[in-house]
């Protein structure tokens, strides 16, 4: 199942880079539905990557949902990288097996760039059962990460899901 999402944000291409290539591990800070982020302990970092992955927290439970994921491929000059992200800890019947995501940030003026979130999943066998269902409610979670970050940008806020907090 592959996804692409884009989105406009009003700010410096670079300004964008920094968060969601350079603080990689801070996914926290601006996507809505992370409750934590940190940084792999092991692996390999990747020439230019900060880190060589993160891992993902979606609930405050200890043996919650959690997706690993690895930096894959990362280009500074190109204001592009490629991740894998692998869930773990997730209930035995679970629609993905792996998402492989390439993000990418492209100057439109001096104060206005494009994101670009593109996602190749490899689904398990529910997933080929709800696929319909599962490709639309995929496609919405997407859009809604980039609007956190758009949201996050535009308005220097710490994070998206302050204002769902309210």
């Amino acid at each position: 199942m592959n996804i692409l999402k884009v989105v406009e944000i009003n700010r410096k291409s670079s300004d964008v880079w920094k968060i969601v290539a350079d603080q990689f591990e801070h996914a926290h800070t601006w996507m809505g539905f992370v409750v934590d982020s940190y940084a792999l302990k092991e692996g390999n970092v990747l020439d230019g990557a900060p880190v060589a992955g993160r891992v993902c927290e979606f609930t405050d439970k200890p043996n919650g949902l959690k997706a690993k994921e690895n930096i894959l491929y990362f280009s500074e000059q190109d204001m592009r990288f490629q991740f894998d992200v692998v869930p773990f800890n997730a209930p035995k019947i679970f629609p993905v097996k792996k998402n492989i995501v390439t993000l990418s940030v492209k100057e439109v003026s001096a104060e206005k760039c494009l994101v670009t979130w593109e996602s190749n999943i490899e689904l398990s066998t529910f997933g080929y059962l709800a696929y319909p269902f599962l490709k639309l409610g995929l496609s919405k979670n997407f859009g809604q990460v980039l609007d956190d970050l758009r949201y996050h940008m535009e308005n220097q806020n710490p994070s998206y899901k302050s204002v769902h907090a309210i």
